[in-house]
């Protein structure tokens, strides 16, 4: 791809590498996108983060992509307000997804009531079961288990051994990773004087357009009402949501990452990994969650939080501001007993 043809696909402004605007030759065929420490001439690279500004200068790169013109750039500039966005759009250019061969391998089962699409890829050992429907372009790699009337929408990718258990739903352009199990029951019991009698987890999943979901992660369907995950949600692998629980659109949840049964979080929410959310509990729109935290209450407001219980960020950082003076503290209060220890005996001597 020609540089100029990138700069029009990412809506960029494109400046030329300095003196490059007289010779005209700047418009070069961009073979590779690459680390900007390590770029080579003919590769595109980028930088979103003032850490690696150091390399600006010295980069072999033919162009970078900046949020602003900068000048020690030696090569050209393709100045985006979100770098880190046009460098993912740049990378889907040069790695696109594979393309895969429509057809249905013999070692697959199929159920003669099952809807499959022509279009649709369908590798060996994969089972189909009974009036589950299988939209265009959609691919099932081997060891996909489509339960009972569960429905795979368009262009969706379902990677080795995922299990959709029944009455499940996938939007368009799904990619559920490996392992993942989409549908399993919700941990429901009711304890009684001779053990915990199940709860019959009678709801189900509805996964939203462009959802992607990590390899090894669970989506519990739920006890009577649905689990929902929005359009455009983001889940990384080892991620888990309860029964009953609903993610807003565009939400990001990182590795370990759970939602207790029937929580709910808003649009835009990030959950940092090893996050735990605790049942029925809601969070606004825009809440980021960081790492380690636990949630035990409403977050109302947008913002960020992280602690156990998870705070304000600024009110976390104060208390373990504190906590590392405690030392201090305590040296200080044994010196002054000892100092009115002195001064008591002192008193006490004729």
């Amino acid at each position: 791809m020609r540089l100029s043809e990138l700069a029009k696909h990412l809506q960029a402004d494109l400046i030329p590498p300095p003196g490059g605007a007289a010779n005209g030759d700047w418009d070069i065929d961009l073979k590779a996108i690459e680390p900007i420490a390590t770029a080579r001439p003919g590769s595109v690279t980028f930088i979103a983060s003032e850490d690696f500004a150091r390399f600006l200068p010295t980069t072999a790169a033919s162009a970078v992509i900046v949020a602003k013109p900068r000048s020690e750039v030696q090569g050209a500039q393709l100045v985006h307000k979100n770098p880190y966005w046009a460098f993912a759009r740049t990378a889907q250019l040069f790695f696109p997804p594979k393309a895969e061969v429509p057809g249905r391998a013999s070692e697959a089962h199929i159920d003669p009531s099952a809807s499959v699409d022509a279009s649709a890829t369908i590798y060996p050992f994969v089972y189909i079961s009974a009036g589950a429907k299988i939209g265009p372009r959609v691919v099932l790699y081997p060891g996909v288990f489509i339960g009972e009337r569960a429905v795979i929408g368009e262009d969706s990718v379902l990677k080795a051994n995922v299990v959709v258990e029944a009455e499940v739903k996938l939007g368009k352009r799904a990619l559920i990773h490996a392992g993942t199990v989409l549908g399993a029951d919700g941990f429901g019991f009711a304890p009684g004087a001779d053990g915990h009698a199940k709860i019959p987890q009678i709801g189900s999943v509805i996964i939203g357009d462009d959802v992607e979901i990590g390899a090894l992660s669970t989506v519990d369907r739920g006890a009577l009402e649905d689990t929902v995950v929005g359009r455009g949600t983001k889940m990384d692998d080892h991620t888990h949501l309860g029964h009953g629980t609903t993610t807003g659109e565009h939400c990001i949840l990182c590795a370990y990452g759970a939602l207790a049964g029937s929580a709910h979080i808003g649009n835009w929410v990030v959950i940092g990994g090893h996050t735990g959310v605790t049942n029925k509990v809601k969070l606004a729109d825009r809440v980021q969650v960081g790492a380690c935290s636990g949630v035990t209450k409403d977050l109302s407001d947008p913002g960020v939080y992280i602690g156990f219980p998870a705070q304000p960020a600024a009110d976390w950082r104060r208390q373990i501001a504190r906590m590392r003076r405690l030392s201090t503290l305590e040296d200080k209060i044994k010196a002054l007993e000892e100092q009115v220890a002195a001064l008591a005996a002192a008193k006490e001597v004729p």
